[in-house]
């Protein structure tokens, strides 16, 4: 994946996959991201290189759940 401008600051918990050059993102997402591919069998973005950030696009979300941050394909 391509992440944009990486930001030191707490997670926002919004990823955002879009077409173009990506914004800013925080480095807590990236891993969420990774994460992501890693745990989530059907993960639409395996074996592709994304750009991801938190700010415009659409298509994945975090979704908290107790214990860990899952994911979710946005609707």
């Amino acid at each position: 994946m391509r992440p944009g401008g990486l930001g030191t600051l707490e997670p926002t918990g919004v990823i955002n996959v879009i077409d173009g050059q990506a914004g800013s993102i925080q480095r807590a997402d990236v891993a969420a991201f990774c994460l992501g591919a890693v745990t989530d069998a059907n993960f639409p973005y395996l074996k592709k290189t994304p750009c991801i950030s938190s700010v415009g696009g659409t298509g994945w979300v975090k979704e908290k759940k107790a214990g860990f941050d899952g994911v979710k394909t946005a609707d």
